[in-house]
């Protein structure tokens, strides 16, 4: 290899031309040039506004305190019932469901408009669904999701609030539910009755679906209401689909009252999943004559090695909703991005990409192009001195576009099965249901909680190819540069992936066009599934703004030449 000999700096002066002649560009500099080359790098969709309908301005969501302190003591009401459930309610009459009785009698007092002109179906007992029929039956409905159901709490007594009080400080509403997800389920209600109050008609049929077990896979609830949906309407039967998630709305850049630029991240996909269980059968006895690893040191080696050998990596292909996103950054925020962004996006190594922005991003992008892989539970022994003889584990895993359960699967069996080997166990591998054995001595077992989920398709964000989602990123530019919390920042629209799992999994049939998004600021919501949940009313009613101008926006029938961009 060549040795490195620094050039001294008078010899460097000599070497170069003088600043006069030539100027280095900085990073920065290069960023700029290369937006302003390309006006195809994440094109704008023009703002669309709804038709001259007659009906009230979203924007009073926002400014009547009236309207602001009807909706957080709507919002508090129901987070105040403990529509709680847990990974073992697989019957809606068990009684741990009967506190949905009691939510559902709460909606009914709340909204008196919408129970009387809607149609309400109750699907597998607890799921709802409404439907308001539109006039023009050749347009396609509009469906909106959300969930009754909330995890549950370990210890009350964390809390600043109680967990179910619903408490209100005049900015925050606190209590298990306020964001995750009662504030879309009562902000979509909310809508729906304001605009009925207002002798609304729509054009285009409206359905609102609410499931009752998403925090537990959602097959008693979204899974028998999507088969009812396809059922009713048929196959690509709904011009879109919006539920929960997304990665809300971040500002990137400025400090200044008017500067930076607004992303606005609803998920277009989101990644598959599914749970490893491992049950372990050994012999027991007097802990005072062990063996040279227990039951529990051999599952402990189980878990050690599945989290040390042949670890996921980070790929951001050239389908990635990500990619999307960052290019969106390059075009208009380039002096808050890394300078080696952009042409690091023109490279076909799809791996280094990937380890290269999820170094610099942190493990929230990271494992949005990776699969994630967490051991949750783990339950071993009975007694201080007695070997334990039955032990069990979970894992959980998020699988990255880029990958299948099949993969994780086949990855779990060659890790695992040496140190069966090695241990003189037998093992039954993911058995089918015709395979399984009743336990037996020294025996493993390896199956899967549930069905496993694959990534889900991603919903088209061209605003060229796909008219849904132009007029739908132009709804929201519309909303969000006017609602005064973000005070006329330029609103950019771009889809990112879930990490997570929606009720949509079940959705898939009904249309192309899912949009996984809770509208919140950054900052606007904390503490989902943990101690101190809670959500800005500001930012619940901002979200409001939405729903409702949605909902009058698509009230037409429109074609993708209508849709122009603003570069």
């Amino acid at each position: 290899m060549r040795s490195m000999v620094p050039i001294a700096p008078a010899i460097v002066g000599l070497l170069l031309p003088s600043a006069i002649s030539f100027t280095i560009p900085s990073p920065q500099q290069v960023l700029h040039s290369l937006a302003e080359q390309d006006n195809n790098l994440c094109p704008l969709p023009s703002k669309i506004t709804p038709p001259d309908d007659g009906l009230t301005s979203p924007l009073k969501y926002l400014q009547d305190d009236s309207l602001r302190t009807r909706q957080a003591d709507r919002l508090s009401r129901a987070v105040q019932v403990p529509t709680t459930v847990n990974d073992f309610m697989t019957d809606p009459y068990d009684e741990g469901f009967a506190p949905f009785i009691e939510f559902q009698q709460l909606l009914r007092s709340l909204f008196p408009l919408t129970h009387s002109h809607a149609r309400v179906d109750h699907i597998n007992r607890l799921g709802l669904v409404f439907t308001l029929n539109g006039t023009n039956t050749s347009l396609k409905p509009l469906l909106f999701m959300a969930h009754q159901d909330v995890v549950p709490i370990n210890d009350p007594s964390d809390w600043t609030h109680p967990p179910f009080a619903g408490h209100f400080d005049g900015e925050w509403l606190w209590g298990r539910g306020a964001s995750d997800c009662k504030n879309v389920l009562i902000g979509l209600l909310s809508v729906i009755e304001d605009l009925l109050s207002q002798d609304w008609l729509p054009a285009r049929s409206v359905v609102l679906a609410f499931g009752f077990d998403e925090e537990s896979h959602g097959f008693l609830g979204a899974g028998s209401i999507s088969q009812f949906l396809e059922e009713k309407y048929g196959p690509d039967s709904f011009e879109f689909i919006l539920d929960e998630g997304g990665m809300g709305l971040e500002v990137v850049g400025g400090d200044g009252v008017n500067d930076g630029v607004v992303y606005a991240l609803p998920g277009v996909g989101e990644k598959g999943a599914l749970d490893i269980v491992l049950n372990l059968d050994v012999t027991g006895g007097h802990s005072s004559v062990p063996p040279p690893h227990t039951g529990i040191g051999i599952m402990s080696e189980i878990i050690y090695e599945l989290e040390r050998q042949d670890l996921f990596i980070p790929v951001l292909h050239d389908g990635h909703p990500s990619r999307k996103m960052l290019e969106c950054q390059v075009r208009h925020s380039p002096d808050n991005v890394e300078p080696w962004l952009a042409s690091a996006l023109q490279s076909s190594d799809h791996v280094s990409l990937a380890a290269k922005v999820a170094a610099s991003r942190g493990e929230k992008v990271r494992f949005t192009l990776q699969t994630s892989q967490a051991a949750d539970v783990f339950v071993g022994g009975v007694k201080s001195n007695a070997l334990p003889e039955k032990i069990s584990a979970i894992v959980n895993y998020r699988v990255a576009l880029h990958q299948t359960p099949k993969a994780v699967i086949d990855r779990a069996v060659r890790i695992i099965g040496p140190i069966v080997e090695k241990h003189n166990l037998t093992w039954t591998a993911f058995p089918t249901t015709g395979e399984y054995e009743k336990a037996s001595p020294n025996h493993l077992t390896v199956t899967l909680l549930n069905e496993p989920l694959n990534p889900a398709p991603v919903s088209p964000t061209d605003i060229d190819t796909d008219a849904v989602w132009a007029r739908f990123a132009g709804v929201t530019r519309s909303v969000f540069e006017s609602v005064p919390s973000l005070k006329g920042k330029k609103v950019v629209v771009s889809g990112d992936i879930m990490t997570g799992n929606t009720d949509t999994r079940f959705y898939w049939n009904l249309t192309r066009n899912i949009y996984r998004w809770s509208p919140s600021r950054v900052g606007g919501t904390y503490n989902i599934h943990t101690v101190d949940e809670r959500i800005s009313i500001d930012v619940h009613l901002e979200a409001m703004a939405l729903y409702y101008d949605l909902i009058r926006a698509f009230d037409v029938a429109y074609a993708r030449t209508e849709v122009a961009r603003d570069l």
